[in-house]
């Protein structure tokens, strides 16, 4: 469920960023919401390979 929300909201930032940077005319925002659009379909696939690689990591303890 929280990820769910986190996509979303993902989603309507990089939006509205994208709106902002066009209308003003800045490079930044515009690169900013082009990260911010293509992590929020990758957030939840991400977490789970990480938690998954963390659980079966083999390393101990110097």
């Amino acid at each position: 469920m929280f990820a769910q929300i986190l996509e979303i909201s993902l989603l309507c930032l990089g939006v509205v960023l994208l709106v902002v940077g066009y209308r003003r005319n800045h490079r930044n925002l515009m690169l900013a919401a082009a990260l911010v659009l293509m992590s929020f379909g990758t957030l939840q696939d991400f977490g789970r390979g990480f938690l998954e690689g963390y659980q079966h990591a083999t390393a101990r303890k110097l």
